[in-house]
């Protein structure tokens, strides 16, 4: 899913510089937490298998740690870029669907990974 990863990464980086050319910096900041989660996707299948031959654990658990670790930034990320918004219900559906998308993001990531690890 890396190759998939990197399309994500460069549409969402393409969504964040029309955002900046537009004049709607908020906005452009507001999508900038989207893209931790496909960039630390693409570096942690680069790196996973290195990284698990220095750390007393297989690739799969490096790689498993290293996006939950990315959904968790990302999250916080999307936590801090929300007191941009000023009405309530613009900050609340903005938070809901971010994590809705680092969830679903992740748990796809990571269930592709065990297919191609243990199939």
């Amino acid at each position: 899913m890396w190759l998939e990863c990197s399309a994500i990464f460069c549409l969402i980086f393409v969504v964040v510089i029309m955002h900046i050319r537009s004049g709607k910096k908020d906005y452009a900041f507001a999508t900038i937490p989207l893209l931790v989660l496909p960039a630390v996707n693409v570096l942690a299948y680069l790196a996973s298998g290195k990284l698990s031959a220095l750390l007393p654990m297989d690739k799969f658990t490096v790689y498993t740690a290293l996006n939950i670790i990315a959904v968790i930034v990302s999250s916080c990320l999307v936590g801090i870029m929300s007191v941009k918004f000023k009405k309530k219900s613009n900050r609340m559906a903005y938070i809901v669907m971010s994590l809705i998308f680092n969830i679903i993001l992740a748990a796809i990531v990571i269930y592709n990974m065990f297919q191609t690890l243990y199939r």
